[in-house]
């Protein structure tokens, strides 16, 4: 027999290039504007709000343009989305560094990044690998978020790098050229075919998600990416806060908030021995527990160990969770509308990542309390688990195909 990494069916060399497409692309902004941030409002002096609210457009436009961006994937195939992707969110990003205007650079920045994010992030990469991966959809998911996983952890910091070395202009420069030279490629290289799905997609995007809306499998998978998304920002905004608020240094703390990200890692590489013994609707479920129980540890971490469990448990439950998201969609979404629809739930979870926070922030002014924010994400945690239960219309065997 082979072994699982010479399975022909598995095309390593195109995962590895849609692996490097989602480094770059969440790199690029997602995670590389936090370390510029500074730099910027120091250079562009208008207060945060500008910087955060081009933030928040890339968000948003990342899930609004998502759909867009994965109709013409399900219609055409990945070659058209990468070119567009390409030629207008590097273009647009490249632009915003030469603005004066702290508000001129907000719009072009968040509209360079929600067309980079639309186009590049894992809505689309994932969905590219089940149909360039026929036979092995579940394995070539799964690959493709290990190299994801790495995005945080090499991005911030050759972005600090490029930082203090060329300046935050010429860092976002970089940034943009990278996104769009790994596009260009993925464009030609990834699926010369322009494989699309085996039938006919909707006749529109809305008639897509109706349609699927009225499947109990598809509105659960939904309701609880709504309520798993939610209870992970909350997680992850309030990290440091909440370890420094139970009496854990500031420098530990984001030394375990570090950690956190690495253990990631630790919720993907088994995915394919677990995914060979039950079904990712029941290993989802494990994963969106893990993120329940990670925000009750993070609740009550006022040391070392604590901090250290909370890493470790909450590092794999996320790390699972997104790409046994994409690995339960291929399964229940529509074949024929898969773009569509899993830029669909990616704007749900651009959502609810923005509420979560807002939501816990409330929370903690009203109550004074840090953890009471962490004790919603956990139950938003338990309850995505909960949604997840319940299906009789599929059997509830193990993935063969991972």
């Amino acid at each position: 027999m082979s072994g699982p990494d010479v399975d022909p069916r598995l095309p390593n060399g195109r995962i590895a290039l849609l692996g490097l497409l989602t480094i770059v692309a969440y790199g690029s902004w997602f995670y590389g504007f936090g370390v510029l941030i500074d730099d910027i409002d120091a250079d562009l002096p208008g207060g945060l709000a500008p910087l955060t609210a081009g933030y928040a457009i890339a968000q948003v436009l990342t899930g609004i343009l998502g759909v867009g961006a994965g109709r013409l994937l399900d219609r055409s195939g990945a070659r058209l989305p990468f070119t567009v992707g390409a030629l207008t969110g590097p273009t647009l990003m490249f632009a915003s560094t030469f603005s004066a205007d702290p508000w001129l650079f907000a719009v072009l920045f968040g509209a360079g990044g929600g067309a980079v994010g639309s186009t590049a992030f894992y809505h689309i990469t994932q969905t590219v690998s089940a149909r360039i991966a026929a036979g092995v959809e579940a394995r070539a998911i799964a690959r493709l978020t290990i190299w994801g996983a790495f995005a945080s952890p090499v991005l911030i910091p050759v972005t600090e790098v490029l930082r203090a070395s060329v300046g935050w202009r010429d860092t976002v420069r970089i940034g943009a050229t990278a996104v769009a030279v790994v596009l260009v490629v993925a464009a030609v290289w990834v699926d010369p075919h322009g494989r699309t799905a085996s039938g006919a997609p909707s006749t529109s995007p809305w008639v897509a998600v109706r349609l699927a809306a009225t499947q109990p499998r598809i509105r659960r998978l939904a309701l609880s990416t709504l309520a798993g998304s939610f209870g992970m920002s909350v997680l992850v905004v309030l990290q440091v806060p909440a370890m420094v608020a139970g009496g854990i240094e500031r420098s530990t703390a984001a030394g375990l908030a570090g950690a956190r990200g690495l253990a990631q890692l630790l919720g993907r590489l088994p995915l394919g021995f677990a995914l060979r013994r039950w079904s990712a609707r029941s290993t989802l479920r494990v994963a969106n527990v893990a993120v329940g129980c990670g925000a009750l540890l993070l609740a009550i971490s006022t040391n070392l160990v604590t901090g250290a469990l909370f890493a470790l448990v909450a590092g794999a439950g996320i790390g699972a969770v997104s790409p046994l998201n994409g690995i339960y969609g291929r399964e229940v979404l529509p074949p024929d509308d898969l773009g569509t629809l899993m830029g669909a739930l990616h704007l749900l979870f651009g959502f609810a990542a923005g509420l979560g926070p807002v939501v816990a922030g409330v929370l903690a002014d009203a109550t004074d309390r840090t953890w009471t924010g962490l004790v919603v994400a956990a139950l938003a945690g338990f309850v995505a688990a909960g949604l997840l239960t319940g299906d009789r219309t599929a059997p509830d065997g193990p993935n063969v195909k991972a």
